[in-house]
């Protein structure tokens, strides 16, 4: 996976969450993505259904980039924070935490299974998020 960082535009992020949820709404009408923790869960049901064990099916860089720019999205309307003014695939200002980044944990996801649960992922930053 090849992110390329995009000074000119930070927010592509965003587009690419909102693409990501058009092609699902099509691909898989029966999934809600409505920038909810719930999501979350339903996305990590989508994948274990679809492509555990990890390598048994392919998958692809648009999707990893799609869906982990959600889970960022995610992160970002509910949790607060911003996608990184330089343009990164990353997430900032979260209470103390420094930066998350939710393209990579989408490609851990794929890579080693549900041990790298998007589940827990989003327990975890929504927890240290609120510490001040």
């Amino acid at each position: 996976m090849n992110v390329q960082t995009d000074h000119a535009n930070p927010l592509r992020f965003s587009q690419e969450a909102q693409t990501f949820v058009s092609i699902m709404h099509d691909l898989a009408p029966a999934l809600s993505l409505d920038y909810t923790a719930q999501s979350i869960q339903a996305l990590e049901q989508f994948i274990a259904q679809t492509f555990d064990p990890p390598g048994s099916r392919y998958v692809g860089d648009s999707l990893i980039i799609g869906l982990g720019c959600y889970v960022g999205e995610v992160i970002v309307r509910l949790l607060g924070g911003r996608w990184s003014v330089e343009g990164k695939p990353e997430i900032n200002g979260l209470g103390q935490i420094q930066a998350v980044f939710p393209l990579e944990k989408v490609k851990k996801r794929f890579q080693n299974g549900s041990e790298d649960s998007l589940i827990s992922y989003w327990a975890t930053v929504e927890r240290y998020s609120r510490r001040t």
